[in-house]
């Protein structure tokens, strides 16, 4: 679970997901319906939604993805271990939720940032672009209607700037990156003893009597793999696609519709004036504000530079009052009548808002040219049989899944199919390399659960998998004569092991250094050297052994097992710090590497203080 608390680093996981493809990411599986229902309480004075618990569970299945690979079965996990997973991700939510409320990150502008990317998502959008209907139906199937979907993108957004203003908190002084770089440059005197693991197995000799015995001794570990092969058919949609037909006149049809959308998407950028009605003592004092300036605008003054003097929109008003491109989910109605009939570098009336006046000005007209009539056809060619070759696959999955409920074999669902059985090489659970990657085919195979010809129907990207156990084949101790290799392998590791531990016994018994010595050259395999000035990072020795030198004292020696099974014996005369000369001139080098260490423990701070004061007051939740 620690893993999942580091919602600070990394890459902003939450805003990708949720931004990018939020009317999707809903996942309805089990691993929500068997613990939630009812009302979901708060966290940090924050209500609790369904849809914050569909967030995080999604979030949280993205995480093991991320870590475990795009395979990975959320449905697999432990229920508790799920339940908390999801839990961490509602906290996280709504810790960063809470503060940005707190701080008013909530407010016009993470609202238009969020209808921006609403108008922007391709989700929402016919031939690139957005289509309100398409919009309405897609949030209305969630349950949501169009602003309560506003409301929660702008929640996420205004929770994203306050995640990104937490974690850019992080800097180190110089007095800590000298300390750092003073404590990576320490270097260290050694004398060591090496016995080489390989080097002494190589020079065992095993009899056969011996090997005999291990065999005898050790029969489990010389068993076969359990083998399994299995049936299976596999619909593929790009079989489907030969099947559709495109009526030419559907092409014609939605062609004109999309020259008739396009004849009605030139980009107007805009500016603006704004006066604010509550600044002022009057709404008619207001008024006169805004005639003042449009009277200068109609003497032929700059409208950049009035904008910058008069404007009361402390957003624009620096940068010549500029609204970026009109669209008409975002800007009031009041806009959209206002620069109908203008063109460009014409400026509007005064337009009257509830609590503003405005004076628009149109700085730029983006009108592009349709797309030749071959391209679009050929699109929306291709998008139709994309939807139908996916229909027509999915009517034959349900079909099978009907099959397979009322105890259908593979061969019988393959003849109503009209498909063909397949039948695939027999794998072990360590050498299984089937043409279709997929963890869940594996995993049903090789499940202790699944019966020789039973059926399950798997869906994946674009394709469907029936599959069904063909035949088991049990594990059977294999004849001393198929694997001899693998017998002598063992016995000398076995032999080695034992061997190494008495002659480091043997060697901390000796106290005379030219006895030692004596011990050392009557061995091949065993060796000695001295290092001087050895850093941490030194490739002269592996880095576990090093790791264990920095982490004693002078005078002390180590015993310490490389991770390829060498035996290392290390005396530790002493430490010796860089020169503070040495160390200003590669501090630079240190800089980067310490701001990052920096960030994360910041992060770890923020993290720990996060969750460890998150007022949690969930109901009704299988926690």
């Amino acid at each position: 679970m620690e893993s999942l608390r580091n919602f600070l680093t990394g890459p902003t996981l939450i805003f990708v997901i949720l931004i990018c493809a939020l009317p999707f990411v809903f996942l309805g599986t089990s691993s929500i319906g068997s613990v939630f229902g009812g009302s979901f309480g708060t966290i940090n004075g924050e209500d609790v939604s369904e849809a914050d618990l569909n967030i995080a569970s999604n979030t949280a299945l993205q995480r093991f993805k991320s870590a475990y690979g795009n395979d990975f079965d959320f449905d697999m996990l432990d229920e508790d271990v799920r339940a908390e997973s999801i839990k961490q991700e509602l906290i996280v939510q709504k810790v960063l939720q809470s503060g940005a409320r707190s701080l008013g990150f909530i407010n016009k502008n993470t609202i238009n940032d969020a209808k921006k990317q609403i108008v922007q998502n391709p989700q929402f959008q016919v031939n690139g672009m957005f289509d309100e209907n398409v919009y309405e139906a897609q949030v209305n199937s969630l349950n949501y209607t169009k602003e309560d979907y506003i409301d929660l993108m702008t929640n996420l957004i205004a929770s994203e700037l306050y995640r990104s203003s937490l974690n850019s908190l992080s800097f180190a002084t110089d007095h800590e990156i000298f300390e750092l770089t003073n404590l990576l440059e320490k270097t260290s005197d050694i004398n060591y003893i090496k016995i080489s693991f390989d080097g002494l197995k190589k020079e065992l000799v095993n009899t056969m009597e011996e090997l005999n015995e291990y065999y005898n001794n050790n029969q489990y570990l010389f068993y076969s793999s359990e083998k399994r092969n299995f049936k299976y058919i596999v619909l593929d949609q790009a079989n489907y696609k030969n099947n559709i037909e495109v009526p030419q006149e559907y092409l014609a049809t939605r062609y004109e519709d999309y020259l008739s959308k396009f004849e009605n998407s030139a980009q107007t950028r805009i500016s603006h004036i704004m006066i604010e009605k509550t600044s002022y003592e009057s709404t008619q004092l207001a008024l006169e504000r805004i005639k003042e300036v449009e009277e200068l605008l109609n003497a032929g003054n700059n409208f950049s530079e009035l904008a910058g003097i008069y404007s009361e929109d402390i957003i624009t008003k620096d940068i010549g009052g500029d609204l970026d491109y009109f669209e008409k989910d975002i800007f009031p109605v009041e806009f959209d009548l206002g620069i109908k009939d203008l063109k460009l570098n014409e400026i509007s009336e005064i337009i009257e808002l509830e609590d503003t006046f405005h004076i628009l000005k149109v700085t730029e007209i983006n009108i592009q040219e349709p797309l030749p009539e071959n391209q679009i056809k050929d699109e929306l060619a291709n998008e139709l049989i994309e939807t139908e070759s996916l229909a027509l696959m999915m009517d034959d999955f349900n079909a099978t899944e009907e099959m397979i409920f009322d105890n259908s074999s593979i061969e019988d669902i393959a003849d109503k199919l009209s498909k063909e059985v397949l039948i695939s090489e027999f794998y072990t659970s360590n050498n299984y390399n089937f043409d279709i990657s997929s963890q869940e085919v594996k995993e049903f195979l090789f499940s202790i659960d699944s019966q020789v010809n039973e059926s399950i129907v798997i869906e994946l990207d674009e394709k469907v998998i029936v599959m069904s156990i063909s035949t088991i084949i049990e594990p059977s101790l294999q004849p001393y004569e198929i694997v001899a290799e693998t017998v002598a392998d063992l016995l000398s590791e076995s032999k080695s092991l034992e061997k190494l531990a008495l002659m480091e016994n043997e060697l901390k018994s000796i106290e005379d250094p030219d006895d030692k010595q004596i011990f050392i050259d009557a061995y091949n395999y065993v060796s000695s050297d001295v290092f001087i000035d050895v850093k941490r990072n030194s490739s002269l020795l592996p880095s576990e052994v090093l790791n264990e030198v920095f982490k004693n004292i002078p005078g002390t020696v180590i015993n310490v097992d490389a991770n390829n099974g060498d035996k290392y014996i290390v005396e530790i005369n002493n430490f010796t710090n860089p020169a503070e000369s040495d160390i200003t001139a590669i501090l630079d080098q240190y800089r980067s590497f310490s701001e990052e260490r920096m960030s994360s423990k910041m992060s770890e701070i923020i993290n720990e203080d996060a969750f460890e004061s998150a007022r949690v007051n969930l109901t009704n939740l299988a926690f």
